[in-house]
């Protein structure tokens, strides 16, 4: 990976250099004398006039040793208004410098075929009809196996008045290179407003058209390719062939006969717009956008959104320095302002980075919907902020602002890593709903802040207006949060929206050594109804009306591990809090950890919590569903066969309410240590539902089907063995002596015999040391034994989980004192 990346980044160094060295002024157009009727070129002034070639149907064919076109230089193709494809090749040595105008007449479309390589500069310009597509390929194939090659060039007399339908590239094709004046776009409003476009430069096709650059390694420095409407093609190939298909905006290509690929690279602002409905398609090995370059279609009025395909085999790498503006914070971006819908954009690769606040997006600021995102990879790393605009993060996001909705977001991906406040969106400013964001992940890692306002990386769905949120789903192996997060909130009017967390291995939330500042979205999994931080700049009330969404989690294992870390619906508006479901084997709570469903004015949320097998609580860790204002406790159901809490740890189970009734308990239980039933919070373990008075108490129930104390009252019987059979002759009874044995363990068969292991009642207690010893049956003589240490019972401190996955108490016993009067039998009296 490391000699790829070097390779890649030695090939734009390269570039670069060839860039900057640039000199049209050698220029200049020379025909061959490959063709049946061959090309002519006359000098006018500033313009080369190109006429004969040969004619073949509607197609044009023209074969060139040299076509350059200086600065100030105009190539005009005068063909006959009937031609509708232009074909011209170049069978030299030289690659083609294009810096002035390519002309065409009438609706024509052209095609620049030049093995050497193609150079665009500042002033490269179209004014064509039709398509224009430029390529370093050998051939061009057509329907009847007819091959206009520039490496091999025919004299046959005929040439084909088929369609072509593909690109035959040889092995090590050529780039082809841009280098212009980078892009006029400016932002209506820093937050809430649409890019604006100011005067078009570069390569520019007419509306419903296609601009396509194919060849080796493409790389564009400040270069711009406009085709409102139309289609924009960018294609990096190693060999092979390129498919060409032809509709009504010109031509689509695909890849498929395609085995490998090579680099594209935009830098300094460099553009490809497709706006107005039109569809764009990126395929290369590797993919980078750097420096505020942009990939970007606009929609207005009526016009449905196209598509944006972007597909790297290896990376794509989106990043950027000091953008002076908030459209150079996109680095792929859908938008419409009207009524119809924007396009969906589609990212395919092995690799997906995005750094320094770059973003791929989707907005929509009219009644038509945003386009949908979908991202595909093996590996996505989301990388902090924007250095400048504190704001801008590096992100995956849809955005509706005002009736249209948002767009649902698709992620895709072995391993998906948020840091430094990176992270996937969705928002709706408006009316407009929110879309879902679904995310497929192996890993997932959400780590860390922006250094200011301290914005955590995650995964979100947020409602800032009257649309509500849409729904985020997860489903993944391993789920950690340190520092970062995974919201759903409601800020104004609308709703939050709900949250599934599918992890098939566990979930972690916090860091026990987290040395990051308290903030209440960091270390966060919930649904909320909260009040924005920041309202005045985001237009937001004084406090939101919506409701919070609801939370599911299924995992084997649920970890909440510091004291800023919280698995939580809540509501701080006048709504009620949403539902809080847990499912797990084991849930742990620890330093600090909590499970809340709390309001500051509604009633509680509900908390429905499932642990299969262990539900442990340390360190002033809580689970609440507590009411602070006007609204009553919340409900919580615990299901869990052993619930433990350290007693003097502080760790609460509570459905309380300051102002009205506390709310009711259940715990399904089989054992419940350390911690117990209260009428009010205490400095130890508690579990309390009290109101704003005795009065008004909730209800706690605490149910352990597996022990009913009722059940072991039983009525023992009175002569279950006969007495005479168990007392020994050497004894006298009339001494005043006597020996009682009440329940059923700890009866030796015969006062002569040691209590056997196998004939006692055992406990489901066991000792650390496991080793069993044998003991052999013999009749003691009534003379002392020997001092020897015994062995004595000791109470449980601790517990293990076997191989089958249950909770087992040991003991580990002391070693007492030895003492020989610990035990003297007494001999008989004569």
């Amino acid at each position: 990976m490391k000699m790829h990346l070097y390779q890649f980044w030695l090939f734009n160094s390269c570039t670069l250099f060839f860039l900057y060295s640039y000199n049209p002024t050698a220029a200049q157009i020379i025909p061959d004398a490959t063709l049946p009727i061959n090309s002519s070129v006359t000098q006018q002034g500033n313009t080369s006039l190109i006429e004969g070639g040969t004619t073949a149907g509607t197609n044009l064919f023209h074969s060139f040793k040299e076509f350059s076109v200086p600065t100030g230089g105009t190539a005009f193709f005068n063909n006959a208004s009937d031609v509708q494809n232009i074909f011209s090749r170049i069978t030299g040595n030289s690659i083609s410098n294009i810096d002035g105008l390519i002309k065409a007449n009438g609706t024509a479309s052209l095609f620049l075929l030049n093995p050497n390589g193609i150079m665009f500069g500042p002033n490269a310009r179209l004014n064509i009809g039709g398509s224009f597509l430029a390529t370093t390929a050998n051939s061009i194939n057509f329907a009847d196996n007819f091959q206009f090659s520039a490496t091999n060039p025919q004299t046959a007399p005929l040439l084909t008045i088929s369609v072509p339908i593909g690109l035959q590239f040889g092995q090590n094709p050529a780039s082809i290179q841009m280098q212009g004046e980078g892009y006029d776009l400016s932002d209506l409003n820093p937050i809430f407003g649409s890019i604006i476009r100011g005067n078009t430069l570069g390569l520019q096709v007419l509306p419903g058209k296609t601009l396509a650059l194919v060849g080796g390694d493409l790389n564009l420095v400040d270069g711009v390719l406009t085709a409102e409407q139309g289609r924009i093609e960018l294609g990096s190939v190693d060999g092979g062939e390129v498919s060409l298909n032809l509709i009504s905006q010109g031509f689509t290509l695909s890849y498929q006969n395609v085995q490998n690929f090579r680099d594209i690279r935009m830098s300094q602002r460099s553009l490809a717009d497709a706006s107005g409905g039109g569809f764009i398609q990126v395929q290369a090995n590797n993919l980078s956008l750097t420096d505020g370059s942009l990939i970007w279609i606009q929609n207005q009025g009526l016009q449905q959104g196209g598509n944006i395909n972007i597909n790297a085999n290896r990376s794509i790498k989106l990043s950027g320095n000091n953008p002076p503006s908030r459209s150079q914070t996109f680095s792929i971006i859908s938008e419409t302002i009207g009524s119809g819908n924007g396009a969906d954009v589609v990212v395919s690769t092995q690799e997906l980075a995005i750094m320094d606040g770059q973003s791929i997006h989707t907005h929509s600021y009219g009644s038509g919907n945003a386009g949908n995102l979908n991202v595909s990879a093996d590996s996505i790393q989301l990388i902090g902020g924007s250095p400048t605009a504190v704001f801008n993060t590096s992100a995956l996001a849809s955005i509706a602002y005002d009736s249209g909705k948002a767009g649902n977001i698709t992620v895709s991906t072995q391993h998906l890593t948020a840091v430094n406040g990176a992270n996937v969106v969705s928002v709706t400013f408006s009316s407009g709903d929110g879309g879902d964001v679904t995310v497929n992940a192996t890993d997932i890692e959400l780590i860390g802040t922006t250094p200011s306002p301290f914005l955590p990386s995650g995964v979100s769905s947020d409602s800032l207006g009257a649309g509500n949120g849409g729904k985020l789903t997860v489903n993944t192996s391993r789920l950690v949060i340190r520092n970062g997060g995974i919201t759903s909130s409601a800020y104004a009017t609308g709703n939050a929206g709900d949250i599934t967390i599918n992890a098939t291995e566990f979930v972690e939330i916090g860091d026990i050594n987290n040395i990051a500042p308290k903030h209440p979205w960091i270390n966060y999994l919930g649904a909320s109804s909260r009040i924005h931080p920041y309202p005045e700049i985001l237009r937001q009330p004084a406090a939101p009306s919506g409701f919070s969404g609801n939370v599911t989690i299924n995992t084997p294992v649920l970890r909440v591990i510091d004291d800023n870390a919280k698995v939580q619906v809540n509501n701080q508006g006048i709504g009620n809090g949403g539902t809080l479901r847990l499912n797990a084997n084991y849930i742990f709570l620890e330093n600090g950890g909590t499970i809340t469903a709390v309001t500051e004015s509604g009633n509680g949320g509900n908390i429905e919590l499932q642990a299969r097998n262990l539900l442990l609580m340390r360190g002033n860790s809580e689970i609440s569903a507590t009411a602070f204002g006007i609204g009553d406790g919340g409900n919580i159901n615990i299901t869990t066969p052993l619930l433990v809490a350290f007693p003097t740890e502080n760790s609460d189970i509570s459905a309380n309410s300051r102002d009205r009734r506390g709310g009711n308990i259940t715990i399904n239980s089989s054992a419940i240590i350390g911690t117990q039933f209260r009428n009010q919070n205490t400095s130890l373990s508690d579990i309390t539902a009290f109101g704003k008075d005795a009065s008004l108490s909730g209800t706690v129930q605490i149910n352990t089907p597996d022990v009913d104390p009722s059940s072991g009252l039983i009525e023992l019987p009175v002569n279950i063995v006969d007495p005479t059979r168990l007392i020994a002759q050497g004894c006298l009874a009339n001494r005043g002596n006597s020996f009682t044995v009440t329940g059923r363990g700890g009866l030796p068969s015969s006062p002569n015999e040691l209590l056997r292991a196998n004939n006692t009642v055992l406990p489901n207690w066991v000792s650390s040391d496991r080793s069993s010893q044998s003991i052999s049956t013999q009749n003691f003589s009534s003379q002392n034994p020997k001092s020897k240490i015994p062995n004595q019972i000791v109470e449980a401190t601790g517990w293990i989980i076997n191989e089958k996955g249950q909770v087992e108490l040991i003991a580990s016993a002391p070693t007492p004192t030895s003492n020989s009067n610990w035990f003297a039998p007494l001999s008989c009296p004569e």
